[in-house]
């Protein structure tokens, strides 16, 4: 029987793919329900909360009951996914079967939940319950991602490595299971030191819980080292594709890591580890499928246009077979070697990362930091940018060649070898690693480290060429840069820095997007698929005004929690209302016009502007009321001058 095409697996793809999203996000609020303590916010009722189906919340009862109402959203999802299955594919068994698997764990995991709360959470009960949840995102992702091949027969022929991709994966559940064991049994705060425990000891004074963290740290740089060896046999193609997420995604769960430690385990960076976790698990399950695949499998998906971004430029017309080796354009000035250096770091784009740093620093809660360590932060930071923007550079000289607007950078044009750019971009970011751990402090030292490779690996290598999303996703690397300057102040993470990190991550899709409408045929040409390349101009301009619709509102919360003023409120107002209006104007323009050039300059200038907005308005002395622990003097009839010292945190 002929295989059904992607068209025809379409419903159950996106069902699919919902769902694995869906079941990321319980799996992380669920690490939150326990990083919380609260497990038994509803008591050791269930289904109901505390006897009730919408009982009255407090914190750990509203924690308890979102994970429950996820939880039965990915119930919804996950039978729609078996009847979609079981309906219109049901001689598929390639489907069938992970489709048909996700429900009966569903049903698992809804009885583990049952007795996790009855028993009022055993640390075995809980370990097993993550293990089968992440068993139930697996089967998922087969799901989404055979429908999204139009479900091939299986085959016996596989990949040369296919056992190797398979014990990568292994090793990575067992790591995962390991941290959950961690985490439950509270040894994450034996060992507060990285790589080694505190100053050069090796096991902490608990030698049970030791033992269990240690084994935890190797098995995991065990893993790492695997999925590096794994990448480096593998060449390019899908599969080499999925090792780039997993290398990426391990390197970046380890910097995670470390920087959770250094700080004490704050809760923001706990969740961030499973949130981690949880992608680095779904980028195995991906790999293990691709690694499945024949080579005869994977040429006819090429041939029935699914991947169409590699297999054939996406613009109007075939490129020259002489385009990507053309002459460079005449040079207005002699080549420099040492200008040319410096165009690799880009420095006009780390002029607005550094604003995003520094701004932050200002407005934390312990006052204006010092001159000396302002400055070995945006000395810091602009080499971990540069060396970001020169590894890029030297990893996108293929497509740079096929572009007007980069064919002149120094490694397309012949100027500087790339071996000598990707050398100088390593060293950039090992001076700026040194700068941050020696000069700062080691926590900002790891946040600027894991920019750079979010930015190098997850967004360049990984998304960049191979979904519309990859600056949806790819913009986080962008938002680094707040908790960099965060951090350097406070030594910390706390919710604040979240909350810059995802001002930057919203504003990122509006921003580029008006550059893509603009440089929409050249990426064509190069084969990357941006979003008005992959799905249109019209769907472009609309996505990106509802990111400026999320936008807008989340820059302006923070004057009416109190945590900046009515000058900041006011600067957000004037400035968010510009960029919603050049949103509107896009909308109803038809085609390329100047607007999109006026809109991605406009939104420069916005968020410089807003974050420097945020600086001064700290500057201005408010009222902003007592501090914990500050003395008050209350002049009281009865007891002018008594000095009362509030406790109470109001």
């Amino acid at each position: 029987m002929t295989p059904p095409s992607p068209r025809h697996t379409r419903l159950l793809a996106r069902l699919a793919t919902a769902g694995s999203a869906l079941t990321v996000g319980l799996i992380v609020l669920g690490g939150v329900v326990r990083i919380t303590g609260s497990g038994m916010g509803c008591g050791d009722h269930w289904p109901r909360c505390n006897g009730e189906w919408f009982p009255p919340l407090d914190f750990a009862t509203s924690i308890e009951i979102s994970h429950r109402w996820v939880a039965a959203l990915v119930s919804i999802a996950v039978f729609a996914v078996a009847a979609v299955a079981l309906r219109r594919h049901r001689t598929e068994r390639a489907l069938v079967r992970p489709a048909v698997a996700a429900a009966l764990l569903l049903v698992i995991q809804v009885l583990l939940g049952a007795v996790t709360v009855k028993l009022e959470l055993p640390p075995s009960v809980v370990i097993v319950h993550f293990a089968n949840a992440m068993l139930l995102l697996a089967c998922l992702v087969v799901t989404a991602m055979r429908a999204r091949s139009g479900a091939r027969p299986p085959t016996t022929s596989r990949h040369p490595d296919h056992r190797l991709v398979v014990a990568t994966a292994v090793l990575g559940f067992v790591v995962i299971l390991f941290g959950a064991k961690v985490a439950n049994l509270n040894a994450g705060w034996v060992c507060r030191g990285f790589p080694l425990c505190e100053g050069a000891g090796l096991l902490p004074p608990d030698a049970r819980l030791g033992t269990i963290h240690w084994l935890h740290r190797i098995l995991a740089f065990s893993f790492a080292g695997l999925a590096i060896v794994l990448l480096t046999r593998l060449a390019r193609g899908p599969l080499r594709t999925a090792a780039h997420a997993v290398a990426g995604l391990t390197v970046l769960q380890v910097i995670v890591a470390a920087a959770m430690v250094l700080s004490v385990l704050p809760p923001g960076l706990r969740a961030a580890h499973i949130l981690v976790g949880a992608l680095v698990w779904v980028a195995l399950v991906a790999m293990v499928v691709v690694s499945g695949e024949t080579e005869r499998g994977r040429a006819g998906e090429r041939e029935s246009g699914s991947d169409r971004v590699e297999s054939a430029p996406l613009g109007p017309g075939p490129i020259a077979p002489d385009d990507s080796r053309s002459p460079a354009l005449p040079l207005s000035r002699p080549p420099s070697l040492l200008r040319d250096l410096v165009t690799l770091t880009k420095p006009r784009i780390i002029s607005l990362l550094l604003v995003t740093t520094v701004a932050p620093m200002v407005i934390t809660d312990r006052g204006v930091p010092p001159l000396s360590l302002v400055l070995w932060v945006i000395l810091g930071g602009y080499l971990m940018a540069g060396g970001a923007n020169a590894i890029n550079m030297w990893f996108d000289r293929d497509i740079d060649t096929r572009m007007t607007r980069t064919r002149l950078r120094p490694i397309p044009s012949g100027r500087i070898a790339p071996g000598v750019g990707l050398a100088f971009g390593i060293g950039l970011a090992a001076i700026a690693f040194a700068v941050f751990y020696r000069l700062v402090n080691p926590l900002s030292a790891w946040l600027a480290l894991g920019g750079l490779l979010f930015y190098v690996v997850i967004y360049t290598m990984w998304l960049k060429r191979s979904t519309a999303q990859n600056i949806v996703i790819g913009g986080a690397a962008g938002a680094f840069p707040p908790l960099v300057g965060w951090a350097a102040v406070t030594g910390t993470l706390d919710l604040a820095a979240i909350y810059l990190f995802a001002i930057i991550f919203y504003w990122t899709p509006p921003h580029f997007w008006a550059l893509a409408l603009m440089k929409q045929g050249e990426y064509a040409r190069a084969g990357v698929p941006m979003m008005p390349v992959a799905h249109g101009e019209r769907r472009t301009k609309v996505e990106m005004l509802l990111y400026t619709i999320f936008l807008l509102p989340l820059t302006i919360l923070p004057a009416f929690f109190g945590a900046l003023g009515w000058f900041y409120l006011a600067a957000a107002v004037l400035l968010g209302a510009r960029l919603f209006w050049y949103c509107i104007q896009l909308l109803k323009e038809t085609g390329v016009t100047p607007t999109a050039w006026r809109m991605y300059r406009y939104s420069l200038l916005y968020l410089a502007l807003l974050f420097v907005a945020m600086g001064v308005d700290r500057a201005i002395p408010y009222d902003r009321g007592p501090k914990p622990g500050e003395v008050i003097i209350l002049n009281r009839p009865d007891a002018p001058g008594t000095a009362v010292e509030d406790h109470s945190g109001h």
